[in-house]
Order: structure tokens, then C-alpha cells, then sequence
């Protein structure tokens, strides 16, 4: 009997050694795949881009609004931020909280910020005197922000560690002096966004992209003549834009 006994002990001993064993190997193989899983990795780094860029935009977003002149009135507007939603719904960024703000000001003038902010002049949206040319001013912003052409552009300028440091600094201990100098930096180099990118791609989000296409091209070249001659530097090369979208060739 003493023999079966330590014979069944010892099976017992053997299974429970075994299960451990199987557990323990079992943990060691998904552990890494959970880890260096390339898929939930690339996601994680999306949202967390994402998250950043938002907050940056806010944060660039606030400090235009404190910079402001008291002189010059800056609005919200219900109407174009619903319209460039509803544009933005055919892009590959569709969640975003997309929002207009117009500045009283005669010069037209527009301002992607990263994350979906849009600063429009009251002169830009005069000129603007159809639908169709309307929408192609909310779609190409669209396109700016969907295509992360701020957040490029203020990597390229090396802004970006500077911003984020101040992102991740309390806002009481926040330096206006530096926000000031990095928003100042991003604005000058405005014209260095692909607005032609913008432009062609934009206008696909469009109901009906070629009486758009024909719209956008009657309000550049009014730019061009009133605009471009005096202020070329600022207006992201105006007559390359105008020949791109005239080369065009939408699907019929």
C-alpha cells in the first residue's frame, strides 16, 4: 500500500508540476505578442498623436486668442463650423472637432491650426461669393488639417519640442513669451503648407467637385490680381495653385 501511495503522490506531483509548467510557458507566449503587437502599437501611437496634436492646437488656438488686438473682433461661427463638419465627414478624418472662427478684418486671410481649428478674415469669406466657393475654402482646410499639414510644418520648423514642452508645463507656469514666439513662427510659415495638395484633394469632398474646381479658379485668379502682386510671399505661390487646379481632370 506505502508503494501506491507514493506512486499516486508522485503522479499528482508530476500533473500539478506540469500545469504550472503549461501556465507559465502559456504567459511567457502571449506576453510578447501582446508587447510588439505591430497593430495595437500603431494605433496606440495614432491615438496618442492624435491627442497631442489636438492639444497643441488648443494650446496655439488660446494663445492667438490672447495676442489679439481688442481692436479687431474674433467670432465663432455656428453656421461654417457645422458646414466644414459636414465636409469633413468624406475625409480620413472625420472625427475631429472641426470649428470656424472669423476675424473682422478687410485682408483675406485663413489659418489651419493643427487638431481642427480654423481662423478665417471676414475679407476672405466676402470674397468668397458663392456656395461652391465657400465650401472650397472650409474643404481645403479640411485637407490641411486631415493631411496633419500643421503639425508637419511645425515639426519641419522645429517648433514642435518647444510646444510640447509647454504643452506638458502646468498653464499657470506657462511662458507667453515662448508660446508667442512659436505662434508667430508657425504663422510666418503659413505659406509653406502644400496648399496645392489641399486644394485638389479638398475639392473631392465636395457635392459636386467640378463646379467647385470652376468656382475656386474664379476666386484665385481675383486674388492674383488684387493680392498676389503686392503680397506673393503669403499667399502659397497663387498662380501655381490656379494652374494645378485648371490641369485638373476629375472622374466624370
Amino acid at each position: 500500500m506505502p508503494n501506491v501511495w507514493q506512486s499516486r503522490r508522485k503522479q499528482k506531483i508530476s500533473m500539478f508540476r506540469y500545469l504550472v509548467f503549461s501556465l507559465f510557458m502559456i504567459g511567457l507566449s502571449l506576453q510578447p505578442v501582446l508587447a510588439v503587437n505591430p497593430v495595437m502599437r500603431y494605433f496606440s501611437q495614432l491615438l496618442d498623436e492624435t491627442r497631442a496634436e489636438i492639444a497643441i492646437g488648443d494650446l496655439m488656438r488660446d494663445q492667438f486668442l490672447s495676442e489679439f488686438p481688442e481692436y479687431l473682433s474674433i467670432a465663432s461661427d455656428t453656421d461654417m463650423s457645422l458646414r466644414m463638419r459636414k465636409l469633413a465627414e468624406n475625409s480620413s478624418r472625420a472625427g475631429l472637432a472641426y470649428s470656424v472662427l472669423v476675424i473682422e478684418s478687410d485682408i483675406p486671410d485663413e489659418i489651419p491650426l493643427p487638431g481642427g481649428t480654423l481662423i478665417v478674415t471676414a475679407g476672405l469669406m466676402k470674397a468668397a461669393t458663392t456656395s461652391e466657393q465657400r465650401d472650397f475654402i472650409l474643404a481645403r482646410n479640411v485637407m490641411h488639417i486631415a493631411l496633419k499639414h500643421p503639425m508637419k510644418l511645425i515639426k519641419n520648423e522645429g517648433l514642435y519640442p518647444t510646444i510640447l514642452n509647454q504643452l506638458k508645463t502646468r498653464a499657470e507656469h506657462r511662458n507667453s513669451s515662448i508660446l508667442r514666439k512659436v505662434l508667430r513662427d508657425y504663422l510666418r510659415n503659413i505659406p509653406k503648407l502644400d496648399h496645392k495638395k489641399a486644394d485638389l484633394q479638398g475639392i473631392l469632398l465636395t457635392s459636386s467637385p467640378e463646379n467647385t474646381r470652376k468656382a475656386a479658379i474664379e476666386m484665385l485668379k481675383s486674388f492674383s490680381i488684387r493680392i498676389w502682386p503686392v503680397l506673393p510671399w503669403d499667399t502659397g505661390d497663387l498662380p501655381a495653385r490656379i494652374d494645378e487646379l485648371e490641369k485638373l481632370k476629375l472622374p466624370e
